[in-house]
C-alpha cells in the first residue's frame, strides 16, 4: 500500500464514522470502537473496505440477517415437504397408468430425494449455528468486555423499560458508585491495575447482591446498580455491605497491595421518573457523597 492509498483510506474512514456519528441520537465509544476495530480487521486482510458501516448497528445488523437465514431455511423445509407430496402423488398415479416406467421414475425421483434430503441436513446445522450465534450475539452485545457486567446499552434498555411502566410504580431503585481516587490508582501503579481493580470490584459486587439485581458499567469507574423488589432500607442494606467488602478486601496486584472506598448515591424509582431525571437524582447523590468525605452513602 503506497502512502496515496493510505490517505485515501483514512479520509473516506473519517468521513464515513463522521456520517454515522451525526445520523446517531448520541454518539458512543462501543460504536466507535467496533467500527475502527473492523477496519483493522479488514486492512489486516489486505483488502480495502469501499465503506465504514455504521458501527453501533453492527449486532443489529447481523441479527436480522441470522434471523433472516432462519426463516429463510424455515421456508425451504416447508418447501421441501410439499415436494415429497407432490412426489407421491406422481408415483401414484404413474403406478396406475404405466407401471413399465414406474422403476424408471422411482430411481430418478430417488436421486432427487437424495440430493433434498441432503440440503435438508446442511439447513437444519445452519439453523442450529444460528440460533447458537445468536444467543452468543445478544449476550455478549450487552456486556462490558472488560468487567463481564452489562454495559450501558443494556442499562439504558433496563432503565427506559422501567421508565416507561404505567400504573403500579415497581419497588425498584439505583445506587451509582464511583470508586473514589481511581486516577491515583492509575497514576501510581499502572493502567492494567485500575483495569484489574474494576474487574475486582465488579466481582465483589456481584457476589454480594441478590438474584434479579443488575450492575452496570456506567463508564470508566462508575457502576450503576438496579435493585428490584426493595425500599429505603434495603438500599442502605445492600450498599453498607459493599461499603464493608470493599474496606476490609484489597487487590494483590504483583508486589503492591491496592486499597480503594467507594462513594455511592442512591435513589428509589418514583412515579413520573423519566430516564434522565432518575439518574440525575442519583448522580447528585453521589456528588454529595464526595463532597461530604468520600467512603459513604447518601440516599434521597
Amino acid at each position: 500500500m503506497d502512502k496515496t492509498q493510505a490517505e485515501q483510506i483514512i479520509q473516506s474512514t473519517f468521513e464515513a464514522l463522521i456520517k454515522d456519528i451525526n445520523i446517531q441520537d448520541k454518539a458512543s465509544v462501543d460504536a466507535l470502537l467496533l467500527g475502527l476495530n473492523r477496519l483493522g480487521k479488514e486492512l489486516r486482510n489486505d483488502s480495502v473496505p469501499q465503506k465504514v458501516h455504521n458501527a453501533g448497528s453492527l449486532e443489529e445488523e447481523y441479527k436480522a440477517l441470522a434471523e433472516e437465514s432462519i426463516a429463510s431455511y424455515a421456508q425451504t423445509k416447508e418447501s421441501v415437504e410439499k415436494i415429497n407430496q407432490e412426489q407421491q402423488r406422481i408415483l401414484n398415479e404413474q403406478a396406475k397408468n404405466d407401471a413399465v416406467k414406474l422403476d424408471d421414475i422411482m430411481h430418478q425421483f430417488g436421486s432427487v430425494k437424495d440430493q433434498i434430503q441432503s440440503q435438508m441436513e446442511s439447513a437444519n446445522e445452519q439453523i442450529a449455528q444460528l440460533n447458537q450465534q445468536i444467543a452468543i450475539l445478544k449476550e455478549t452485545s450487552n456486556l462490558d468486555p472488560l468487567t463481564r457486567t452489562f454495559n450501558r446499552r443494556a442499562m439504558d434498555s433496563y432503565l427506559q423499560s422501567l421508565c416507561n411502566t404505567k400504573g403500579r410504580v415497581p419497588k425498584s431503585a439505583i445506587i451509582l458508585i464511583d470508586i473514589d481516587d481511581f486516577k491515583v490508582v492509575n497514576d501510581t501503579y499502572g493502567h492494567l491495575a485500575g483495569d484489574r481493580v474494576l474487574v475486582f470490584l465488579a466481582k465483589l459486587v456481584n457476589s454480594i447482591l441478590r438474584d434479579g439485581d443488575k450492575v452496570f458499567r456506567f463508564g470508566g469507574e462508575e457502576f450503576l446498580l438496579l435493585l428490584n423488589r426493595c425500599n429505603p432500607g434495603g438500599i442502605e442494606s445492600v450498599a453498607n455491605r459493599i461499603l464493608k467488602a470493599v474496606r476490609t478486601n484489597k487487590l494483590l496486584y504483583k508486589e503492591h497491595q491496592i486499597r480503594i472506598t467507594l462513594s455511592m448515591g442512591a435513589t428509589m424509582f418514583k412515579e413520573g421518573d423519566g430516564y434522565e431525571q432518575f439518574i440525575e437524582r442519583a448522580d447528585k447523590l453521589l456528588y454529595q457523597a464526595k463532597t461530604n468525605g468520600k467512603d459513604q452513602l447518601v440516599t434521597g
